[in-house]
């Protein structure tokens, strides 16, 4: 990932900021809207759509044989790789607001925006040119480390495949820096 190094002894307010945000977000899942049933965590569907695709993509290829669409479909895997993509969308949303002084923004939901952005960020994810943050790449290094800590990936478990768990790790790293660069490039 490409990231600006942060200015030494900056590092401990880096992480305490980290921390404060990754909980923040975590506990978005059961803040609601004041119009809606709908979790403030979770994505406009359009956005969401272009996620899930992808997700898809992600669960399949960390088992051995990789799964046929219809055993990802409802799957736990996939929820899970949906998931992280909206974590790391949503990291991108509290970093803004920390740099814009909660500045209002818009996302577009016309999905030849959508998808044109979807194309850009998987392309930068094929050249490993995924752009981050010093502050972002430690709210991922929570969040995977809370993943790989306290996980049980036995629920992730199809039967006649056998589930890497380096791929899984790749896997839940890559869905975290996506869905942040998702997000910068619908609102850049």
């Amino acid at each position: 990932m490409k990231h600006a190094v942060p200015p030494s002894g900056k590092t401990h307010g880096l992480e305490e900021q980290a921390m404060l945000i990754a909980g923040e977000i975590f506990s978005l899942i059961n803040q609601y809207t004041n119009d809606s049933y709908i979790s403030k965590f979770f994505l406009p569907e359009e956005v969401a759509n272009a996620c899930y695709g992808l997700a898809g993509g992600f669960s399949s290829i960390i088992y051995s044989p990789p799964l046929e669409p219809q055993e990802i479909q409802d799957s736990p895997i996939l929820s899970f790789f949906y998931a992280l993509m909206t974590y790391g969308f949503n990291i991108y949303l509290k970093e803004r607001s920390l740099t814009t002084n909660s500045s209002p923004y818009k996302l577009p939901t016309d999905k030849q925006t959508i998808k044109k952005v979807q194309k850009k960020t998987l392309a930068m994810t094929s050249k490993g040119e995924l752009l981050s943050t010093p502050l972002t790449d430690r709210i991922i290094a929570i969040v995977v480390s809370n993943v790989k800590n306290q996980l049980n990936a036995k629920e992730f478990r199809k039967k006649d495949h056998r589930m890497s768990r380096k791929k899984f790790l790749d896997y839940t790293k890559l869905s975290l820096y996506w869905g942040y660069n998702f997000a910068r490039g619908l609102l850049n």
